[in-house]
């Protein structure tokens, strides 16, 4: 599986067993029923499935939003599944970058002081000259104090991306980045995340789109809660292109987890 440049960790996520269920009066959803996976520092995997199959659910825990029913999640060697709120917030602010499908700025802060705020949260001060560099990487260094509200789209998602970055974590979380954005504007933000991975950035990325997944350099289908496929199972890139285009091998070539 291929890894970005700086990447070192063989196993920087571990999923074990987990399992997450929602009770909505009289039902239990089984939102994931069972997932085992690990993760290689410096990997950029997508999670692909239709709405549904769990993906977000495994993101939001991954960051620590949402709790797994049962199983644990170590990530960088860190049990997070069983911290409490406050230990969860404060590990998220140093490790965790996430971007979320509608960008979650705060509607009353500017580009630049959105950028920093998780700076301060995080205890690291209000650093204006690290958030000011940071959106001039993104590419709207002019914009920065524009309310989110006087931005377009692709802008208002490339201040989530430098948010995200503001307290440089090595790991990136991704909900739909490009879901709301138009071909062309999606494409730069894809390169970013490109850019992002090549500098040993850990990216995971949820979408439902298969040509967006293929950005990445591993592939993971979920479907009702359950890995269906990995491309780190196929053993040549031959196999992959030819087994993710076969609708049988969704039936007959599935595992469950």
């Amino acid at each position: 599986m291929a890894q970005g440049p700086g990447a070192s960790l063989n196993e920087f996520i571990q999923i074990d067993h987990v399992k997450k269920e929602y009770v909505s009066g009289r039902r239990t959803i089984n939102a994931l029923r069972g997932i085992d996976l690990t993760i290689a520092g410096g990997e950029w995997v997508t999670l692909l499935g239709p709405s549904g199959c769990g993906k977000s659910t495994l993101l939001n825990i991954l960051s620590g939003i949402d709790r797994p029913t049962s199983g644990t999640v170590t990530i960088n060697g860190t049990e997070i599944s069983s911290r409490t709120e406050e230990q969860l917030s404060q590990w998220r602010g140093q490790n965790v970058g996430i971007i979320f499908q509608f960008f979650q700025l705060m509607p009353t802060l500017t580009a630049l002081e959105n950028v920093v705020l998780p700076m301060d949260l995080a205890g690291r001060g209000r650093d204006r000259t690290r958030a000011s560099e940071l959106l001039n990487r993104v590419g709207i260094a002019e914009l920065g104090s524009n309310l989110p509200s006087e931005l377009s789209g692709g802008e208002q998602q490339r201040v989530a991306i430098a948010r995200a970055l503001a307290n440089d974590p090595p790991l990136i979380l991704a909900d739909e980045p490009t879901g709301n954005l138009d071909s062309e504007t999606g494409d730069r933000v894809l390169a970013l995340f490109h850019e992002l991975w090549q500098q040993g950035k850990t990216i995971i990325m949820v979408t439902h789109d298969r040509s967006i997944a293929e950005r990445g350099s591993r592939t993971i289908e979920l479907r009702d809660g359950l890995v269906m496929r990995d491309s780190a199972w196929m053993e040549t890139s031959e196999d992959e292109s030819s087994e993710l285009a076969d609708p049988y091998y969704a039936t007959s070539g599935a595992r469950d987890v």
